[in-house]
């Protein structure tokens, strides 16, 4: 399902979906409360969702999504690289981020990774989004949370934006292994997907600038 207060995306959005067979195209909303309605209706496994709306904006109407259908995926979608957007719409809970300008091929990647449960964010933000965390965060005094050294590895291959595949690869794993080890980082930082993982680190200290 997409949502954007602008028909010229929904349009675009829907002829790319039209192109790929792995997904559906079941509806559109043109704003953060026509959205609400039509999910409770289409229930749609995911949602590709504008970050400026008028009245109900993007990180507003994922929190809402996400309270009453915690299973749905919502992606968010939008021109803007600023990373105070990408931050907000993470922090809402959303799996992931692509940019309008990404073509079919690179919106499905998103789209199927984000069901993948992989956190799909535009590569050339992370640093940028990351070091703003680290920066604007104090960090704790000494963490108590324990990682393993295996998890300690994927959560580093994670703030490099590694996909699980990627990470199975490089560590010689199966990538049900991968996304076990990844349950257990959330579970432990008490994170909901990649980004919120490594941004929690961050704070923490697990991790350091140099681990991006």
């Amino acid at each position: 399902m997409v949502v954007d207060d602008s028909i010229v995306p929904r349009t675009a959005a829907k002829a790319m979906l039209a192109s790929t067979a792995e997904l559906r195209h079941v509806g559109e909303a043109s704003s953060g409360a026509d959205a609400l309605r039509a999910i409770d209706t289409l229930k749609p496994d995911l949602v590709l969702m504008d970050v400026h709306m008028p009245e109900m904006d993007g990180p507003s109407t994922a929190r809402a999504v996400l309270a009453k259908h915690p299973a749905t995926k919502v992606v968010a979608w939008t021109v803007s690289e600023s990373s105070d957007d990408l931050l907000r719409m993470m922090q809402a809970g959303c799996s992931g981020y692509v940019l309008k300008d990404a073509g079919p091929a690179e919106l499905r990647h998103a789209l199927l990774a984000a069901l993948r449960s992989e956190s799909p964010v535009p590569r050339r933000m992370i640093p940028d989004v990351l070091r703003r965390v680290a920066e604007t965060t104090p960090l704790s005094g000494g963490s108590k949370v324990t990682l393993t050294s295996r998890e300690m590895q994927i959560l580093r291959g994670a703030a490099k934006g590694h996909t699980t595949k990627r990470l199975a690869k490089d560590l010689g794993l199966a990538a049900p292994s991968v996304e076990s080890h990844l349950h257990n980082i959330f579970k432990k930082l008490g994170a909901g997907n990649r980004g919120e993982a490594v941004s929690l680190a961050l704070k923490l200290g697990l991790i350091t600038l140099a681990d991006l």
